[in-house]
């Protein structure tokens, strides 16, 4: 099938370019006429594209930091909710001498499909090299 200067397939076989049908370009003009929307990426409810889990753990990790002031020892789960995600993220509570005697908590950090935070609870505190079934 030819192609129209103008990237439109033609009608009919063997038409010259310079005789485009303009009811043909016409149609393809209007003013009601919508492509489709990309397949790739999950949308939100405001139209912008869903953070991955990797982006949300990261915001997750860097919003909690922000607002408590502590190290963050790692993000170690991440499930997808209703409006965005929920991590469980491993901080620094408390630093000691020698560091297998620092105290670290699991904070379950949620945040929205754009990575900004909506709430964070601290859920556990434990000794540093103690499993969490412990």
């Amino acid at each position: 099938m030819s192609v129209s200067r103008r990237g439109r397939p033609e009608r009919a076989r063997g038409r010259l370019d310079d005789d485009v049908d303009e009811d043909y370009d016409a149609e393809y003009e209007a003013d009601d006429y919508e492509e489709d929307e990309p397949r790739s990426g999950r949308r939100g409810a405001a139209g912008s594209r869903r953070l991955s889990a990797a982006e949300a753990a990261h915001a997750a990790r860097r919003e909690i930091t922000a607002l408590t002031g502590k190290t963050t020892e790692g993000v170690v789960s991440i499930r997808p909710a209703e409006n965005g995600w929920v991590a469980g993220v491993e901080l620094l509570e408390a630093r000691r001498v020698p560091s297998s005697s620092d105290t670290l908590a699991l904070y379950e950090v949620e945040v929205d499909e754009e990575g900004g935070l909506v709430a964070y609870r601290r859920i556990q505190r434990y000794p540093r090299g103690r499993s969490e079934a412990s």
